[in-house]
């Protein structure tokens, strides 16, 4: 996809004016890690948390994110604790937690938000003399053009807690290449990792009912 230069930093997630970078999307898991003694979930109340220190684009982001949970009750964060001031505070969170009855904790943490510039080459070479031309080995002398693609890179690290024990029972990054705002970014991000924990059997099909420890 080509499109111009665009500087970003991890603060541009919070930005609801970013419009960017059209369609191209694309979202996929790694680094996932299971708590040994889980195997499914079962949450009757979830809260999610976006640590995003903008507050519209953190309200934007948890209810982009509570949407997405079907099979048990939700509530944001910023319905309970709605200044930065207060999520940042641990103790003010933990208060919030227990007066409302959340027994399952989901929080999205913003970890990078990078481009990447890859120049567009024309089709593979074979030979050194195919090579050192001006189509290859040559071509960054070339290229005048501006004929680059420039990918947004956005990777969001998502850990479910039961409250209970305070414990974490999965964790998961989320990698998005060229998201559009922070709603359709917090939304692909979290069908990616509802589908994760269906493959991974902890959670029944077409939920994002999160598992819980036995």
């Amino acid at each position: 996809m080509k499109t111009k230069p665009t500087s970003l930093v991890i603060a541009a997630l919070a930005a609801l004016s970013f419009c960017l970078l059209a369609a191209c999307n694309s979202t996929s898991v790694s680094d996932t890690w299971t708590a040994p003694d889980v195997s499914k979930i079962s949450f009757k109340k979830i809260m999610v948390v976006a640590t995003i220190p903008d507050g519209a684009a953190r309200r934007d982001a948890e209810d982009a994110l509570k949407a997405q949970i079907t099979r048990a009750e939700c509530i944001t964060s910023y319905s309970l604790l709605g200044a930065v001031t207060d999520l940042k505070d641990l103790s003010k969170v933990r208060g919030a937690i227990k007066a409302a009855g959340v027994d399952g904790i989901i929080v999205m943490r913003p970890v990078s938000d990078k481009t990447e510039v890859t120049a567009v080459y024309p089709m593979p070479y074979r030979t050194f003399s195919g090579y050192y031309s001006r189509d290859f080995a040559l071509f960054p002398f070339f290229n005048d053009s501006g004929e680059f693609a420039i990918d947004r890179i956005v990777r969001i690290e998502t850990n479910i807690y039961e409250a209970a024990g305070d414990h974490l029972i999965w964790s998961g990054a989320t990698t998005s290449i060229n998201p559009g705002n922070v709603q359709e970014l917090i939304r692909e991000s979290a069908e990616a990792i509802r589908a994760e924990l269906v493959k991974q059997k902890l959670i029944p099909q077409n939920s994002l009912e999160i598992p819980s420890p036995k």
